[in-house]
């Protein structure tokens, strides 16, 4: 039975698992997990930052979601928290660095403010580490991180700035899929999820599926993760079901497709697992 504490514990056994790597270790095009060892996300989540409210809610939302599918073919998954603060470029470029040094961080949840992936995205496609956000709508995101960028948000519109993101939201939240996600979260945590939770839920759950396809079992039991491949299965998502509707990102951007018709025939209803 999976114990279950808050992702937020591991923060501290995470940055020593950074500090630990050597310089050079993000320069790996594949992640190999020996058995025994757990398959490591990193998530960029702002706790001492403008949004940092946010941080507990959506880490739980995160926690659900791996809870629901523990493992990546026998091998657990874990969690490695990353402080990346909103509105400090300086520290969110340290997080991304931080995080890319870990060579055993398949792919990072997050950032949470499209600030925050402006200063991390070149590291990450640097580093060819991809990245699956529940929140970021600037449209420009893209260029930084053409291959390794994602959102299950709908960006905003743009050249003027157009907020599309909000309206879209709101039908989301209305969704009886959303709703019953809600209500398992509250009796899960005892207490309502904050905005972005039912997103980064399916950020989170898209991402462990990814893993599950494109992980291999070689020789000697260890699991086997191809960052370009996995990089390609998230940007190529078409009809993955999520608690916030169905989910295809745009194979050009990585941004979620605002497709209203998807929205008008969600499933009625949605259960945990």
């Amino acid at each position: 039975m999976l114990r279950k504490v808050s992702i937020f514990a591991l923060a501290a056994a995470a940055l020593a698992l950074t500090m630990a790597v050597p310089a050079n270790a993000n320069d790996a095009a594949q992640v190999v997990v020996t058995r025994g060892e757990p398959v490591q996300i990193a998530f960029a989540a702002d706790l001492s930052g403008s949004t940092s409210s946010f941080a507990t809610s959506l880490g739980n939302a995160v926690q659900m979601a791996v809870e629901a599918h523990p493992s990546i073919r026998g091998f657990p998954i874990q969690v490695n928290v990353v402080d990346a603060p909103c509105g400090n470029a300086a520290a969110d470029a340290a997080a991304a660095t931080s995080i890319v040094s870990n060579v055993q961080n398949v792919a990072v949840l997050g950032h949470f403010c499209s600030t925050g992936d402006t200063a991390a995205l070149p590291i990450y496609q640097a580093a060819g580490v991809v990245t699956i956000s529940g929140s970021t709508t600037d449209p420009s995101l893209p260029l930084l991180g053409p291959t390794v960028f994602n959102s299950v948000a709908v960006p905003d519109g743009c050249c003027p700035l157009v907020d599309r993101f909000s309206p879209w939201y709101a039908l989301v939240q209305g969704l009886p899929s959303d709703l019953a996600w809600r209500d398992a979260y509250t009796q899960r945590f005892g207490s309502t999820p904050t905005d972005f939770a039912d997103l980064y839920y399916d950020a989170t759950s898209l991402l462990v599926k990814d893993l599950q396809k494109t992980s291999t079992l070689a020789w000697g039991g260890t699991l086997v993760v191809d960052r370009a491949a996995l990089a390609a299965a998230v940007r190529g998502t078409t009809k993955y079901q999520g608690v916030t509707c169905t989910v295809a990102l745009d194979p050009a951007t990585g941004y979620r497709v605002n497709d209203p018709a998807a929205l008008s025939s969600c499933p009625p209803a949605w259960s945990l697992g």
